[in-house]
C-alpha cells in the first residue's frame, strides 16, 4: 500500500540549470569536443570525466554546455547538486524506474542505496549523462566503508557502455578520483576567449577587442571575473541615473581601476576593489576553497596564501622561499613541520589556487620547482584584513623568508644568475612594498633586512647589465630613508648610496658617478675608515669613474693606493683585489706602456685560472686587455688567438652581455689590422646586427660599429 501524496519524501529537481548558459561559452571546444568524443566511443574511451580547477573557472559552465549537447543527440540528462546527494539521486533512481518501496527500503538503510541507484542506471535502455556538481568534498561521492577510488560509491564507472559521468570539483588531486576517471583541468582562459566574454556581458559600448583583451590579461582570464565585471559594466552603462564623470564605463576604465587597486600599497587610500567594481563574488568563491581547506585540517594553507600574496606574482621557487623552520618561527605558522608545509602545498594545489611547474632554463632543481598564483587570486589575498591586521607579522617572515633565500647565491657570479633570475621579481616586490613611506611602523630589524635585500638585488641587476632597473629600486629607498628611521650615514645606507653611484657608471655618466662616489667616499671614511673594505670598494669605482673621463694619470696613483690597502685588508688574491688590479693594468696601458700592462695581467689571469672558472666576466675582461696589449704591440695573431680563446669559454645564455659585445668589436678590429678584411667585414656584419637587436639604432655603440662597417665597405 502506497503512501498517501503529503507523506512521501520532498521530490527535487535533477534537470540540469540551462538557465546559466546565457551567453555562448567561450575558449572551451577543445576540452568539450574531448569529453563529448569519449562519450561516442565509451568501449575504447574512459567514461568518468571529472572537470576540477580553481573556483569560478567555469567548470560548471562547461558540464553545462556538455549537459545540453547530450540531451540534444537524445541521451537522458540528470544534474545533481553535490550539497543534495541523496533527495537527488533518489530522484535519479525513481526516474529509472525503481519502486517506491524498493526507493524508501534503500533509503532506510535495509538496502544499499548506490548499488540500487546503480544497478537501475547501468540497465538503462536509453543513453544517458550522470552530472555531479560542485562536487568540493569527494568523499561525500565515495562509500561509507571506503574510499572513493574504490569505486563503490555514488561515483563509479558506468558498465553500460552508453553511460557516462562527469563531476566538477575544486579538487584536482588524481589519487582522489581513482585510475578509472579523467582529469581535466579548466584552466583560465586567453586574452581573446576572455575578450568575448566580456564583450558578451557589457555590450560594444564599453569598448573595443584590444581594450577587452587587456582587461581580460589584468584578470587572469578568470572567467567568474570576467562574467563580474561585464555585468557591471553593463549595468553602469545601461543605468538611467548619472553617476559622475569618474563612472567606469568602460573596459579601459575598469583595467585602470584595477591596476590602482591592485598595485597600490596596502594603506593607500582608495576605493574598495571588490564593492565598487562587482568582484565581491571572487573573494567569496576564495572563502569557499578557504574553508574547505580548514575542514580537511590544512588551516596553515590561509597565512601561506597571504605570504605568497605578499610576494610577486611571478613563479616562486617554493622550496627555497617557504623554509619551514623559518615559517615555524613566525606567530603566523607556530610549530608548522616540513611535512605540513607539503600537505599544506599540496591542499592548495589539489584545489587549483596555485600551479605547479618546473622552469626549464634553471639548473638547480629547487629553484626550477616553482608555484603560480592566479593574479586575480594573488590581488584578493594580498587585500584581505587579516594581512592588514598583521602585517607587521607578514613583513617580518616574508623578509626572512626571502634572506635566507639568497644565502649561498652570488649576485656577482654567473653560475648563480640563474637562480637570481627567479628571486628577484619577489625580492624587489616585497622590498618596495615595505620600505614605501606608509602608515605602519617599521621594525628595525626587518628594515635590516629589507635593506640587505635591496642592495643584492641591485648587484644582481648592475651584474646582468641592467643598471637602470637597479637605479629605480635604489633612488627611492635611498631617498626615503628618513621613513624608516634611517639617515644617510647609516652603514646599510652607505651600501646602497655606493650601488647607486655605480648605476651612474654602467649608465656611462661617469660625472653623475664621480659626485656620487666621492659623497659616499667621504661619508664611509667618517663613519668606517679610510682602509675599511667597503671604502676601498668606493674608492675603486670611483677611479673607473675618472678613467671613464680619461684621467689616466690620477687613476693609476689613486689605483696603486687601493691595490696597496687591498693587499693588506683582503688579501693579494681575493676576488676585490683581483678586479682592482685589473683596473691598473687598464690605466696603464691606457698610457701606452703596453709590456707593463701585459705581465700585469699575465700574474692576473694565473691567479684567476688557478681559483676560479673560465667563464666569468671578470676573467673574459682580463683576456680581452691581454689581447689589446698584444694587439698594442704588433702581435695580431696572439690577439686574435687569445679573443677566440676567450669567446670560447662564454656560454649561449650569455652571448649578449656588453663584455662579450667588446670582445667581438675588438676581434673584428684585430681582423682588418691583420688585413683579414672579408673575415672582419663578416664579423662587423654580426655585430651590427646583434648591437641593433640589442640596443637600437640610435645607441653609440651601435653607431660605432656601423661607421667602422661604412668606412670598410667604402675602401677606407
Amino acid at each position: 500500500m502506497s503512501r498517501p501524496a503529503y507523506d512521501r519524501p520532498s521530490r527535487v529537481s535533477v534537470d540540469p540549470p540551462f538557465g546559466r548558459l546565457d551567453s555562448p561559452l567561450h575558449g572551451r571546444d577543445d576540452l568539450i569536443d574531448e569529453i563529448v568524443r569519449a562519450g561516442e566511443f565509451a568501449d575504447e574511451r574512459p567514461s568518468v570525466h571529472i572537470l576540477c580547477g580553481m573556483g569560478g573557472s567555469g567548470k560548471s559552465h562547461v558540464a553545462l554546455e556538455i549537459a545540453r549537447r547530450a540531451r540534444a543527440d537524445g541521451r537522458t540528462v540528470w544534474w545533481v547538486q553535490a550539497g543534495r546527494l541523496n533527495s537527488g539521486m533518489r530522484e535519479v533512481v525513481s526516474q529509472l524506474g525503481a519502486s517506491e518501496t524498493q526507493v524508501d527500503q534503500a533509503w532506510a538503510g535495509m538496502i544499499s542505496a548506490t548499488d540500487l541507484v546503480w544497478r537501475y542506471l547501468n540497465q538503462a535502455a536509453q543513453p544517458w549523462l550522470l552530472i555531479f556538481d560542485s562536487a568540493d568534498e569527494p568523499a561525500a561521492l565515495g562509500p561509507t566503508d571506503g574510499v572513493l577510488a574504490d569505486g563503490t560509491g555514488w561515483l563509479r564507472r558506468p558498465e553500460a557502455d552508453d553511460g557516462m559521468v562527469i563531476v566538477t570539483s575544486r579538487d584536482g588531486n588524481r589519487a582522489t578520483w581513482g585510475t578509472w576517471s579523467t582529469l581535466h583541468q579548466v584552466r583560465p582562459l586567453d586574452s581573446d576567449a576572455g575578450a568575448q566574454v566580456l564583450i558578451d556581458r557589457a555590450g560594444t559600448q564599453a569598448g573595443d577587442p584590444a581594450d577587452a583583451r587587456e582587461l581580460s590579461r589584468e584578470l587572469g582570464g578568470l572567467p567568474l571575473a570576467l562574467r563580474a565585471a561585464g555585468n557591471y559594466l553593463r549595468s553602469v552603462n545601461a543605468s538611467p541615473v548619472w553617476r559622475g564623470s569618474s563612472t567606469i564605463t568602460t573596459f579601459a576604465d575598469y583595467l585602470a581601476a584595477v591596476q590602482r587597486r591592485f598595485r597600490a600599497p596596502r594603506d593607500a587610500a582608495d576605493v574598495d576593489l571588490d564593492e565598487s567594481l562587482g568582484l565581491e563574488i571572487v573573494r567569496e568563491v576564495d572563502d569557499i576553497s578557504l574553508d574547505l581547506l580548514a575542514r580537511r585540517q590544512l588551516q596553515q594553507s590561509r597565512p601561506l596564501l597571504n605570504v605568497l600574496a605578499c610576494l610577486s606574482t611571478s613563479p616562486v621557487p617554493y622550496e627555497v622561499v617557504l623554509k619551514p623552520a623559518i615559517l615555524a618561527e613566525s606567530p603566523l605558522f607556530k610549530g608548522l613541520t616540513a611535512a605540513q608545509r607539503v600537505r599544506v602545498l599540496e591542499g592548495i594545489g589539489d584545489l587549483a589556487l596555485v600551479d605547479f611547474d618546473v622552469q626549464e632554463d634553471v639548473n638547480d632543481p629547487a629553484f626550477a620547482h616553482v608555484l603560480s598564483l592566479h593574479p586575480l587570486v594573488h590581488a584578493m589575498f594580498r587585500d584581505r584584513d587579516e594581512v592588514r591586521e598583521q602585517i607587521a607579522d607578514y613583513h617580518g617572515v616574508v623578509m626572512k623568508l626571502l634572506l635566507a633565500a639568497t644565502e649561498g647565491q652570488n649576485p656577482d657570479y654567473p653560475a648563480d644568475w640563474a637562480n637570481w633570475d627567479v628571486l628577484v621579481p619577489h625580492l624587489v616586490e616585497a622590498v618596495r612594498e615595505y620600505l614605501a613611506p606608509q602608515k605602519h611602523k617599521h621594525d628595525p630589524e626587518t628594515v635590516r633586512r629589507a635593506l640587505e635585500l635591496a642592495r643584492l638585488t641591485a648587484r644582481y641587476l648592475i651584474a646582468v647589465g641592467l643598471p637602470g632597473s637597479a637605479y629605480d629600486i635604489l633612488e627611492p629607498i635611498v631617498r626615503g630613508c628618513a621613513a624608516y628611521d634611517h639617515d644617510l650615514d647609516r652603514p646599510q645606507v652607505l651600501a646602497l648610496r655606493h650601488e647607486l653611484g655605480r648605476t651612474w657608471l654602467e649608465r656611462n655618466q661617469p660625472e653623475m658617478a664621480d659626485r656620487v662616489l666621492r659623497q659616499v667616499i667621504a661619508d664611509r671614511t667618517r663613519v668606517l675608515g679610510s682602509d675599511d673594505a667597503d671604502t676601498l670598494a668606493s674608492r675603486h669605482k670611483l677611479t673607473k669613474a675618472i678613467m671613464a673621463q680619461r684621467q689616466w694619470p690620477e687613476a693609476e696613483t689613486e689605483l696603486r693606493q687601493i691595490v696597496a690597502a687591498e693587499d693588506q685588508v683582503r688579501g693579494p688574491e681575493h676576488w676585490d683585489t683581483m678586479i682592482v688590479r685589473h683596473s691598473l693594468a687598464l690605466a696603464v696601458l691606457a698610457q701606452q706602456r703596453a709590456p707593463e700592462a701585459e705581465e700585469m695581467l699575465h700574474a692576473i689571469l694565473e691567479v684567476r685560472y688557478r681559483l676560479w672558472p673560465l667563464n666569468q666576466p671578470e676573467t673574459w675582461q682580463a683576456r680581452h686587455t691581454l689581447a689589446r696589449c698584444m694587439q698594442s704591440q704588433g702581435r695580431l695573431a696572439e690577439a686574435e688567438a687569445e679573443l677566440r680563446a676567450t669567446l670560447a669559454t662564454v656560454e649561449p645564455r650569455h652571448a649578449d652581455r656588453s663584455e662579450v659585445l667588446a670582445i667581438r668589436y675588438t676581434l673584428a678590429a684585430v681582423l682588418l689590422l691583420a688585413e683579414q678584411v672579408d673575415a672582419a667585414i663578416e664579423e662587423y656584419e654580426r655585430l651590427l646586427a646583434d648591437r641593433r637587436r640589442l640596443l637600437g639604432d640610435t645607441h653609440l655603440d651601435t653607431l660605432q660599429v656601423e661607421h667602422a662597417l661604412r668606412r670598410l665597405r667604402n675602401g677606407g
